[in-house]
């Protein structure tokens, strides 16, 4: 049986900052590449289930502004869908959790609006799951606060579907995301 290589996560940072304001802002990320490495068929094969959940990951985000700001941190893949990729039958589930805005804990909003710092739920919390191209937003006492420094936990869990693979498959399975932060 070939060995397949499931997947190389690749985070993409600092490469884009939107700034609507007056301050520059960069984003970085604590892992720019998380790798699974490589997976026999027969692990995938001996899974009983739908899905095949691999080992969660953390990313730690951090955006930074040279001025106070209120900023959001987009999280986006090019598919299109709401759901992050993973391969052609996989998906990526990713939570966000422990919120800092300049080194105080703060709730998490999402927005999809680009330009828009509104939190798009009625109630803020410390855990929230992530889909493509929503905003990540610190909230305190329901409004988003300006601040220089806004640091979040990516949780990242791939799952594949083990009846779309095929013993004879090798494969390099990629998602590539990209982390960009705007500020208002």
């Amino acid at each position: 049986m070939k060995i397949r290589t499931i997947l190389t996560l690749t985070l993409l940072a600092g490469l884009l900052c939107v700034s609507a304001a007056r301050a520059e802002c960069d984003v970085t990320v604590s892992e720019t590449t998380v790798d699974y490495g490589k997976l026999s068929n027969s692990e995938l094969t001996s899974h009983r289930g739908s899905v095949y959940m691999l080992d969660e990951r953390e990313v730690r985000v951090n955006a930074v502004c040279s001025e106070p700001q209120a900023m959001a941190i987009f999280i986006s893949d090019d598919s299109g869908q709401r759901r992050f990729r993973f391969g052609d039958s996989g998906d990526i589930v990713i939570s966000a959790q422990q919120a800092v805005l300049d080194g105080k804990p703060v709730d998490l909003g999402k927005t999809l609006t680009h330009g828009s710092f509104v939190p798009k739920q009625e109630r803020n919390r410390k855990k929230l799951l992530v889909l493509n191209n929503d905003g990540l937003l610190p909230v305190r006492n329901g409004e988003v606060p300006v601040g220089q420094q806004f640091s979040v936990l990516l949780r990242i869990r791939p799952a594949l579907k083990p009846e779309q693979q095929h013993p004879q498959d090798e494969e390099d399975l990629l998602a590539n995301l990209t982390v960009q932060v705007e500020s208002q």
